[in-house]
């Protein structure tokens, strides 16, 4: 369980990263006219803002929402089940398997982590951050169960996709 809560604390750390090096590349750069305003769209966030998801469906935004209150109340299994729901509405959303996997990692369900966070990556295309983060679920799912040839396959990919954001 100690590994779990250090892989939470990388993904929210690299995010964290990911918005700080965003800010302190415009911080150098020249005061740019506003673009006009897009239109609105629902957005939940984790209060951590360890990860952001946009959406225009406000079905989904809602049960994302709800999974997230549920996962701060620690409860995984409700977390899932509005997961589930969302995926029923939008089964080829890579961020909700993504996230169906951080909560099945965080249940020791390590298999199931691996199974969701590969399907995301199916859906990712070329969404890097988001593969890192679906390669770093993969490489503790596989070090849970003491794949030790599988942890180093997925390490080289997290590799890969860490510099690619």
């Amino acid at each position: 369980m100690n590994a779990v809560i250090k892989l939470i604390k990388l993904i929210k750390m690299s995010a964290v990263l990911s918005v700080t090096l965003t800010m302190v590349g415009c911080g150098s750069m020249a005061v740019q006219p506003q673009p006009s305003p897009q239109p609105e769209v629902l957005v939940a966030t984790l209060p951590d803002g360890s990860i952001r998801f946009d959406t225009d469906d406000q079905r989904i935004a809602k049960l994302w929402s709800a999974s997230e209150q549920a996962r701060i109340e620690d409860n995984n299994e409700k977390a899932l089940e509005y997961l589930y729901q969302a995926l029923e509405i939008s089964p080829q959303n890579s961020l909700l398997w993504s996230r169906a996997a951080e909560v099945q990692l965080e249940n020791s369900e390590a298999a199931m982590a691996e199974n969701f966070a590969s399907k995301s990556n199916l859906f990712a295309e070329s969404n890097a951050p988001l593969l890192h983060r679906n390669w770093l679920i993969i490489e503790h799912a596989r070090s849970l169960r003491g794949d030790l040839l599988g942890v180093r396959s997925a390490h080289k990919k997290v590799q890969e996709y860490q510099y690619q954001r």
